[in-house]
């Protein structure tokens, strides 16, 4: 599912003394199946155009295309329901959004609520616990009795039950420990991947956004400062620095060993594998020069 922004401007309580402009000529364009990161310092704007994916807030001005879904300023609230089901979001401590008594009746709530029948919404849960991690004896516990990690899994497999085309991420891995950021990643990569998902990640690490994103877009107060792969955007990090963002700490070692050994490290050095592969290249040159 395309997705497409076209001059949007957004204004917190416009046409009054306390109106703010959140976002101003966002102009951006993810095709579908795509995964893009969405980057830059708290009051970018990257949350308020999160926002806008699924009809949570409306444009100013300006036009937002999601598939067939048109959003405007002056769309109804009830004309986006439909758009509110093909796009999810799993918003920061998405445990803070389950209220039901047992783990099934949460998962089931969002189809309930759409019209799927009791029994596909059950058969739902069952296939969605156990493809977030999870044994299905959870269904039956209170999501309140769970731990942290678990609570965070069951509120994702909730937003996976509407069968979302676009699922959109915000801070997923908040307050986790490193460990249990990884396999929240690494879960979400494994699903943008097996449901041919466009997924939408708005993160402060850079570290998930150049292991993991096709695309990163950065916002840089209130509106699209770059856009492009992973290696580009972060190809110069002093004009990243100049807005007070930085590179990878990957990137970082591979500059530094270019300054050290006076060499050019082909590799973009992304990631953590990327980067060990580049170092063994360059003391295996280093070696047969000396």
């Amino acid at each position: 599912m395309d997705i497409v922004f076209e001059k949007v401007e957004h204004v917190y309580n416009a046409r009054s003394p306390l109106a703010r402009r959140a976002l101003y000529n966002v102009n951006v364009s993810i095709p579908s199946g795509a995964y893009v990161a969405i980057v830059g310092h708290t009051g970018s704007g990257k949350s308020t155009l999160l926002q806008h994916l699924n009809g949570l807030l409306q444009p100013t001005s300006g036009t937002i295309k999601i598939g067939d879904e048109i959003i405007t300023g002056d769309k109804r609230p009830k004309q986006l329901k439909p758009l509110r089901k093909k796009v999810g979001i799993v918003f920061q401590f998405p445990e803070h959004q389950l209220f039901e008594e047992t783990v099934e009746k949460d998962i089931c709530f969002g189809p309930l609520n759409f019209g799927v029948s009791e029994e596909e919404a059950k058969r739902k849960a069952r296939e969605l616990i156990k493809l977030v991690g999870l044994s299905e004896d959870v269904l039956a516990k209170s999501p309140f009795d769970l731990s942290g990690g678990q609570m965070r899994r069951v509120a994702i497999a909730g937003v996976l039950a509407l069968e979302p085309e676009v699922l959109v991420l915000d801070e997923p891995t908040a307050g986790l420990d490193p460990r249990g950021r990884k396999e929240i990643m690494e879960m979400f990569y494994r699903l943008h991947c097996e449901k041919r998902l466009t997924t939408v990640l708005v993160t402060h690490s850079m570290e998930d956004a150049a292991r993991y994103a096709d695309q990163i877009i950065v916002m840089h107060e209130g509106t699209v400062w770059g856009q492009g792969a992973p290696e580009e955007v972060f190809r110069d990090a002093d004009r990243l620095a100049a807005i007070g963002l930085s590179v990878p700490e990957t990137v970082k070692l591979k500059r530094e060993l270019e300054a050290r050994f006076g060499v050019a490290i082909p590799s973009p050095c992304l990631t953590i594998e990327q980067t060990v592969e580049a170092i063994q290249q360059l003391f295996s040159r280093v070696s047969i020069h000396d």
